[in-house]
């Protein structure tokens, strides 16, 4: 690295540049172009390259090779030739804002309890794994503290330090560094080394948002948004709720009451539902003639009220019952047997109607995508049972 000499580090809010070609080789995406100067961030500690153009042509990537940093274009730049950059500042300035915001959080966290950083990543999301159990309690806290800090404006500082001079400041840093150290210092709460993008103040960020978290072992993985794309993100849940708040007919603020609510009514339905099923198909299996098998379609049941009219049927003194109904695969099936032992048969079974299933040697149950008769036959052609069609 050039000491941070570097013109995006000296002019990080610079959009637009003109410059000269050092260099253009031909690889294998393109063409790799070095310039005098870049605005173009390269990528590197977590953080994407910058997008744009360059003399008007789109710049595919942008990386660091050696003390170099090197332009991916589709076509080649004359040696020499004045060449005007141009970076997409939205998404620059989306990355400033989320690192920045990554930083007062990541630092709020080794600060407040003692959990370091050890792995970063800048995508659709800002990524962040820490060495320690994190409790949603514990986030929340650190989430309040970082926008106290995003609303108080706070500078954020660069300081250039050789590795004689390191030790005079305590500052998180995940690796060895040669030679000059940046460290970005935000007072009060991180002093981190990076040599990523960065806002000038706090407030710039806006707002900073936790979206999820995960726990991985004795690990905590943090998602965060902060500015433009917290903004976004907070935009579309909002409208989200809005549509929901519609529907359900209740305050945005009291949805989860409301779905709440309207989940019980559904379990209060699905009991009566269950419970008038299971009369109508009682009602059926009091009144149908004695057989060695029989095959029943149930107009409406759930595997429950089918397992309840086997049950019953097998109790009647009937060998062998299948219950068959329409779900929404194609048809759901139940069959019990007293006589034939159906573990032994089922996964030839299954395989022969497209079926998913379960079951042992006296039940078994699963979906499939052939038809009532197809799903007869198949069982005959195992079991030798005659099934008797009996509604």
């Amino acid at each position: 690295m050039n000491e941070f000499q570097e013109y995006y580090y000296s002019h990080p809010y610079a959009r637009e540049l003109d410059t000269f070609v050092l260099s253009c080789h031909a690889c294998k995406e393109g063409y790799e172009i070095v310039l005098k100067d870049t605005i173009f961030y390269p990528e590197g500690g977590g953080q994407p390259c910058d997008k744009g153009t360059i003399q008007g042509i789109t710049v595919l990537d942008v990386q660091r090779k050696e003390d170099k940093i090197v332009h991916i274009l589709k076509q080649p730049l004359p040696l020499g030739e004045k060449v005007h950059c141009v970076i997409n500042w939205e998404h620059r300035y989306d990355f400033m804002q989320n690192h920045t915001g990554e930083h007062i959080f990541s630092g709020l966290v080794k600060k407040l309890y003692g959990y370091s950083n050890v792995g970063f990543h800048m995508g659709e999301y800002i990524c962040a794994d820490f060495q320690g159990e994190l409790t949603e309690e514990m986030i929340q806290e650190v989430e309040r503290r970082v926008n106290h800090a995003i609303w108080a404006n706070l500078s954020v500082n660069e300081i250039f330090c050789t590795p004689s001079e390191t030790g005079k400041y305590e500052y998180r840093s995940k690796i060895e560094i040669a030679g000059i150290t940046r460290i970005v210092s935000i007072d009060g709460y991180d002093m981190c080394a990076c040599c990523g993008m960065h806002v000038s103040h706090t407030g710039e960020i806006g707002v900073c948002k936790v979206i999820n978290f995960e726990k991985t072992g004795n690990k905590t993985r943090v998602l965060l948004l902060s500015g433009r794309k917290a903004f976004d993100y907070l935009n579309h849940i909002q409208q989200e709720n809005s549509k929901i708040s519609k529907l359900l007919s209740a305050n945005p603020l009291e949805i989860s009451s409301a779905v709440s609510d309207l989940g019980q009514r559904y379990l209060d339905l699905q009991k009566s539902y269950r419970q008038l099923s299971t009369e109508i198909i009682l009602k059926d299996a009091k009144q149908i003639p004695m057989h060695d098998s029989i095959l029943y379609t149930a107009l409406l049941a759930d595997y429950e009220t089918m397992r309840v009219f086997c049950n019953y049927c097998i109790k009647k003194g009937i060998s062998t019952v299948m219950v068959i109904a329409k779900n929404e695969i194609g048809y759901a099936y139940v069959i019990m047997s007293k006589n034939v032992d159906l573990q032994s048969i089922r996964a030839e079974f299954n395989t022969r109607i497209h079926a998913k299933g379960g079951g042992n040697g006296e039940m078994m149950q699963g979906s499939c995508t052939a038809t009532p008769t197809e799903i007869s036959d198949a069982f005959s052609t195992l079991t030798g049972a005659t099934m008797h069609i009996v509604s």
